[in-house]
């Protein structure tokens, strides 16, 4: 009876951590904008949603970062602000998406951002992370 429970518990957490972050493997759709930008509403949104949203949404914002509306993901953290519009490379959700800045995102028990989403995501930044 007590090995079950253990068993039982084992199960909770490794459903809990491969929820967070857990990323989709469904292909990455980027909709441009009648002006040829990467759409935030229709690319950049349900990336976010599918790769982090686990843990970076309304009801369940790590660290302070809120990613399910355009405003959460400008206003940034409690580690401060992470897109800076117009500038993927000093961007730090590029850093942590490419894991080239701490902390790595998603968790690497998570898997990884796709990389079209990425993709996707730093070309949104580099045209102004506008909200189309």
């Amino acid at each position: 009876m007590k090995r079950s429970f253990l068993f039982l518990g084992f199960v909770i957490v490794l459903i809990g951590i491969w929820g967070c972050g857990a990323s989709s493997s469904t292909p990455v759709k980027v909709v441009k904008t009648a002006d040829g930008k990467v759409s935030y509403s229709q690319t950049i949104q349900p990336v976010l949603t599918d790769s982090c949203g686990s843990c970076h949404s309304e009801s369940r914002a790590k660290g302070g970062l809120n990613l399910a509306s355009y405003e959460g993901l400008m206003k940034g953290g409690a580690s401060g602000v992470v897109v800076i519009a117009g500038n993927a490379d000093e961007s730090q959700i590029i850093g942590s998406v490419e894991r080239t800045k701490e902390p790595h995102m998603p968790p690497s028990f998570a898997g990884d951002m796709p990389t079209q989403g990425i993709a996707a995501l730093r070309q949104w930044i580099t045209e102004g992370a506008l909200n189309n």
